[in-house]
């Protein structure tokens, strides 16, 4: 009787676990578009539009650039903001080239190190992106609604462009953190995407080559550092 008093006190001392849904990675856009159907994507436009002063970008972003642009309200799709600390000269903005298709979005790391932090109008059940060696290894973020974060890990060292997806089984994303481990860029993404459905299905296997994962670095899926 004395173990299981203590033991129930200890656990109303203990704060309780944030509750928050199972994430599955994906490598390949045709899995993840098969366990989440069909998303909303933000490719950033075609041309560079840069720096952006604000630090801010979404759908009432509306701004002349010094090269490229202007960014006009609409430009952005709905329901997503891209935001980043206010750094020196073009320490945000829409290039093109890198090896992406068109506009993609990025931070030079001289303009001041700092995370591109995504936040969703409504809670998300999936998203993904496209990366390459611009970031080489970076960690993501990812914020729940219920409260605490998944820290993961991944990176690409080739220039071609490699998908990155991430789905909850439940819809309850509310937030995202993109930072690079060093290098010239502190962020580098194009063709953004998300979604309010949840995962369904597994991911396949990585394809060899080219992409670096957690999986490759101790387990991406059993990974997960959750903070209240």
């Amino acid at each position: 009787m004395k173990e299981v008093a203590l033991a129930t006190a200890l656990a109303l001392a203990l704060p309780s676990a944030a509750v928050a849904g199972t994430i599955t990675t994906f490598s390949d856009l045709a899995a993840f578009t098969a366990a989440v159907g069909p998303t909303v994507v933000e490719d950033f436009g075609t041309t560079s539009a840069f720096p952006i002063t604000t630090g801010v970008l979404n759908s009432a972003t509306s701004l002349a650039t010094a090269f490229g642009g202007p960014i006009n309200a609409g430009d952005i799709v709905d329901g997503v903001t891209f935001s980043t600390e206010i750094g020196t000269g073009f320490f945000f903005n829409i290039d093109a080239g890198g090896g992406f298709t068109g506009g993609f979005l990025d931070r030079l790391s001289s303009g001041g190190v700092a995370p591109l932090d995504i936040t969703f109008d409504v809670a998300q059940g999936a998203f993904g992106f496209l990366a390459n060696s611009l970031m080489n290894l970076f960690d993501v973020t990812i914020r729940f609604s219920g409260g605490g974060s998944d820290v993961l890990t991944g990176g690409a060292l080739s220039t071609n462009p490699w998908f990155f997806g991430y789905a909850s089984d439940r819809q309850d994303i509310v937030g995202v953190s993109i930072l690079a481990r060093g290098g010239r860029f502190a962020f580098a993404i194009d063709d953004f995407r998300f979604t309010t459905q949840p995962g369904t299905l597994s991911p396949v296997p990585l394809p060899a080559g080219g992409v670096l994962l957690l999986a490759a670095l101790g387990g991406l899926a059993a990974a997960r550092r959750r903070r209240a």
